[in-house]
């Protein structure tokens, strides 16, 4: 399910940019099949980032959260309808499209939380890092004793002295 509408890019853009990225047969009508798949990759891109922290569909409790990725789903659906309609992407729209990008790297690496790691219940609210939840990033491994230790390589560090 997307995160924004056409509704929300004409809203956001203006209908005059939306015409120069969206209406690409110059009929004067934006394509709102080609906007909403702009912003169908757009919020794929947000749960495949958000995916990484938290279990989908994501259970958008707060107004902020929606407005946070309103405004991402926006700003990269607007990125990608720019880049593909031969229209020039301008410096603002590809500044937006990077801010974007690194608000998604800091979901990934947990600096930016859009789910709750624990409910008020003290249960998991279906969310967070828990260990049915992990779908990437995290790994364990339990190996043999180091064979490399300083008493052992004592012979060999004080030759370096």
């Amino acid at each position: 399910m997307p995160y924004a509408t056409v509704q929300d890019m004409i809203d956001e853009f203006g209908q005059r940019e939306m015409l120069a990225i969206a209406d690409l047969d110059g009929v004067g009508e934006i394509n709102q099949a080609r906007v909403e798949n702009a912003l169908s990759k757009a919020s794929e891109q947000i749960d495949f980032s958000a995916g990484q922290r938290c279990s989908l569909p994501l259970v958008i409790t707060s107004p902020s959260v929606a407005t946070f990725l309103k405004q991402l789903c926006l700003d990269i659906a607007r990125y990608r309808l720019t880049g593909s309609s031969g229209v020039t992407v301008t410096e603002e729209v590809r500044d937006r499209y990077k801010e974007a990008d690194s608000k998604l790297e800091k979901i990934i690496s947990g600096k930016i939380v859009l789910c709750e790691l624990n409910a008020a219940d003290g249960g998991d609210g279906g969310q967070g890092l828990q260990p049915g939840n992990l779908t990437a990033g995290e790994a364990y491994s339990e190996g043999a004793d180091r064979i490399f230790t300083p008493g052992r390589m004592s012979d060999f560090m004080g030759s370096l002295k």
